[in-house]
């Protein structure tokens, strides 16, 4: 039955995972897609869900130096992104604001988990719609303590 479990994941996963990926191609340039990688979409949409974070904030939670942070939004500015923005009160502090295009990216994965999450719907009851939210729930705990 693991096993069962497992293959069933790692189908979901990689079919989640070739949609993304036509979604990206549908958006970037062939060029711009040569310099993207996976590591370059974990730190989108880190960003993104950090709502314009700080590039301090950005080195905490991706546990990166300085240098490192530094070369990320360059890739990423270069790619149009995302965007430095200079703040108003200390000029000394840059702020991430995602682009519409790196909002692309994301919102059309985001829309690719609404569209799974209606096929499931359709497959199944309400109570186990609810049962199935209340186990991911579970998981979704126990990865979170996991990181930190």
């Amino acid at each position: 039955m693991i096993i069962l479990i497992e293959k069933h994941f790692e189908y979901i996963a990689n079919y989640l995972w070739q949609q993304s990926i036509n979604n990206i191609n549908s958006i970037l340039s062939n060029k711009e897609k040569k310099q993207f990688n996976i590591t370059d979409y974990y730190y989108l949409t880190t960003i993104y869900n950090m709502d314009n974070p700080n590039l301090g904030e950005v080195a905490e939670k991706l546990k990166l130096t300085k240098p490192a942070i530094s070369a990320l939004v360059k890739r990423l500015t270069k790619n149009e992104l995302i965007e430095k923005i200079k703040s108003n009160e200390d000029g000394r502090i840059y702020y991430l604001k995602v682009t519409e295009k790196g909002i692309k990216i994301i919102e059309g994965d985001n829309a690719l988990y609404s569209r799974f999450t209606s096929l499931i719907s359709e497959i199944i009851s309400g109570d186990q719609l609810k049962e199935l939210n209340c186990l991911l729930d579970q998981v979704v705990k126990l990865l979170k303590n996991r990181e930190q």
